[in-house]
């Protein structure tokens, strides 16, 4: 049994490398292509890429940003997201103030804004699941309405 526990991990270990090395190549593409599109708009002003081909129907921001979060999230623990961030605050926290400290650590940049809302939800919903089993709980209200949480001790 520990022996399949430990392919198991290795496994997730090779697969979080495999996505690493697809996002760093996927930068790398990011800047040739901006590399091109600045050569060719030198020799011909007037250029301009075709957009894709549109899918037929048209995600809304907020199922772009709910599927953006999906693959964050992919493979990693939601719920040791959620308490290694609370156990590291300092007095209880908000379910966006955890979001918040999510993005930053994830280094969203630019991205992080867009996704704070789908990223809150989700952990709501995480939060949620661990007051059920008693980790957490429910420490107040930040403004009458907002949940603060923290560690059950």
């Amino acid at each position: 049994m520990v022996e399949i526990v430990d392919e198991l991990k290795a496994k997730l270990v090779e697969i979080d490398g495999q996505m690493e090395a697809l996002r760093r190549e996927i930068a790398v593409l990011d800047a040739q292509k901006a590399a091109f599109k600045t050569v060719i708009k030198v020799y011909d002003p007037a250029f301009e890429l075709a957009a894709p081909p549109s899918r037929t129907r048209h995600a809304s921001t907020r199922e772009t940003a709910s599927g953006r979060v999906t693959e964050l999230l992919k493979g990693r623990n939601n719920r040791h997201i959620v308490l290694d961030i609370l156990r590291h605050c300092e007095s209880p926290t908000t379910t966006a103030e955890i979001a918040e400290r999510f993005t930053n650590d994830a280094d969203l940049g630019d991205e992080a804004a867009r996704l704070e809302s789908a990223l809150t939800s989700r952990f709501s919903a995480t939060l949620n699941g661990l007051l059920k089993q008693g980790l957490v709980r429910q420490a107040g209200t930040a403004d009458g309405r907002r949940h603060l949480w923290e560690i059950s001790r």
